[in-house]
């Protein structure tokens, strides 16, 4: 049996015409007659299901004006230092997710010294937010890198000894 393909935006898109359905049949058209805590759930149920298709998408970077990304990239050591400090190099991997779609993660981070740097899974999230804001121009199929010393992402030039096993 083949399955149906719907791209994820289109499913987002009915989910949220669901929700809109039920709490319209239930609640009625005027949403200032709604309770205050009817209105919040209805929007925490609506904003979570937008979040599931930002989050399953992060490959693609964000599109930003000229102007904008050049502050981000200006800021980019300041937010990276204050969120992870110490970190002078961060690796930027697309790992394939278990729903199939591509995410970005970041795999290390080092210190001035070379010294890996652990990071909370928000942490990455932001970090790679952040990466991709200053940098939509770079091809995040293939893992960067980012130094902040010279404040630059570039295409990951893996060891010698990882190359002889096909990296």
């Amino acid at each position: 049996m083949l399955r149906e393909l719907v791209p994820p935006a289109e499913k987002v898109e009915q989910a949220l015409i669901a929700v809109d359905v039920d709490y319209l049949t239930v609640y009625g058209p005027d949403m200032k007659a709604w309770s205050k805590g009817v209105r919040g759930e209805y929007l925490e149920l609506a904003a979570s299901r937008r979040r599931v298709v930002r989050e399953s998408h992060p490959a693609h970077p964000r599109k930003s004006s000229a102007g904008r990304r050049r502050r981000h990239q200006k800021q980019l050591a300041w937010r990276i230092g204050r969120l992870v400090p110490g970190a002078r190099i961060v690796l930027v991997t697309p790992v394939l997710g278990a729903d199939g779609n591509d995410r970005l993660v970041v795999t290390v981070a080092r210190n001035a010294w070379g010294k890996r740097i652990l990071l909370r899974t928000d942490a990455q999230r932001q970090v790679v937010h952040w990466l991709q804001g200053a940098f939509p121009e770079a091809d995040w199929t293939q893992a960067q890198t980012w130094r902040a010393d010279t404040n630059e992402v570039t295409p990951w030039d893996p060891p010698h000894a990882l190359r002889r096993w096909g990296w």
